[in-house]
């Protein structure tokens, strides 16, 4: 069996998503964490305004297990986490977004114009705060790798799947070499197919899904590179990837990690195919023009491949 491939992990560090991180980890905290995190997470204005002693004292815990709180989350200590808080709190508020009202969700009472308004934003917070969290250097290594991998495997469960095979059509159209699989069973079977400097996708919310860890373990173990996609830094996927792109998002009382986190994934994805596209532009226009001609049959009118205006190279102005 070929070596593992050796450790090339960045994850972007300069964006720091508190109550999101909070969240995903939320089902792995111990009583005393989940009384913690319950207080932040219902109230994180008032939470930020508090001392270590007062935090304590209305979670009915102890200074003790503030501090180790502040420690699970990666962070040195209270006043650091308290720090980082009250930041992701102030940069919400300069963009009108009301920390308290992130994961308040729909209630049974709201209006149809209030399940709207609350989805959209929602929507919206997920795509914006996404591409702020993005690691624009990881992200230039993911493009590369892609641009330079012979074929790229792509695997994620649930809504990650149907992610997964919007990824594959992509790369696809852009004369990439792709494969998408949505079960470990078929992923682990198809292991051959991809070779040492091949690329793996893996796509995960959670980053704690079994499956996931499974198909990336036995990919690297075979010198594929490892791509993950995530909603935080602090899962055990993390730990097998060389390069980890986060997506932010939370969700809402009716809606389950399948719709945030499936739009803030899509938003990575395009990005991504974008700038691969950008990269290798004249591979990818005659890929492009090629599967436009393939399917123009289908859309009962005649294509015309000088339609494909976007990313075509900036024209140079001409002196006068």
């Amino acid at each position: 069996m070929a070596k593992p491939a050796s450790p090339m992990k960045v994850v972007g560090s300069k964006y720091q998503d508190v109550l999101g991180d909070i969240r995903n980890a939320y089902n792995a905290f111990r009583a005393s964490e989940i009384s913690i995190a319950d207080v932040i997470i219902d109230d994180p204005e008032s939470a930020a305004a508090m001392n270590i002693s007062q935090l304590a004292d209305v979670s009915e815990t102890s200074v003790a297990s503030v501090v180790r709180f502040a420690k699970t989350m990666g962070y040195k200590g209270y006043p650091e986490f308290r720090m980082a808080l009250i930041s992701e709190i102030s940069r919400m508020q300069s963009k009108g977004v009301q920390p308290s009202g992130l994961d308040g969700g729909i209630t049974l009472g709201d209006s149809a114009s209030e399940v709207i308004r609350k989805i959209a934003n929602a929507d919206a917070l997920a795509i914006q705060a996404t591409a702020e969290k993005l690691d624009i250097p990881v992200f230039n290594r993911v493009v590369d790798t892609w641009s330079k991998s012979k074929t790229i495997g792509i695997f994620g469960v649930g809504s990650s799947g149907f992610v997964a095979m919007d990824l594959q059509l992509k790369l696809n159209r852009l004369g990439k070499n792709a494969i998408a699989w949505h079960d470990a069973h078929t992923a682990l079977t198809s292991v051959s197919l991809l070779k040492r400097g091949d690329a793996l996708v893996a796509i995960s919310h959670s980053g704690t899904t079994i499956d996931v860890i499974e198909v990336m373990n036995e990919f690297k173990s075979r010198g594929v590179k490892i791509i993950l996609i995530t909603n935080s830094n602090r899962n055990p996927a993390t730990s097998l990837a060389h390069l980890v792109l986060l997506t932010s998002a939370r969700e809402t009382t009716f809606r389950s990690g399948a719709t945030a986190s499936r739009i803030a994934q899509l938003t990575v994805v395009d990005c991504l195919c974008v700038s691969l596209a950008q990269k290798n532009w004249a591979s990818t226009k005659v890929a492009l023009d090629d599967s436009r001609q393939a399917v123009g049959s289908r859309t009962g009118k005649k294509i015309n491949t000088s339609d494909i205006n976007y990313l075509r190279p900036a024209s140079k102005s001409r002196s006068r």
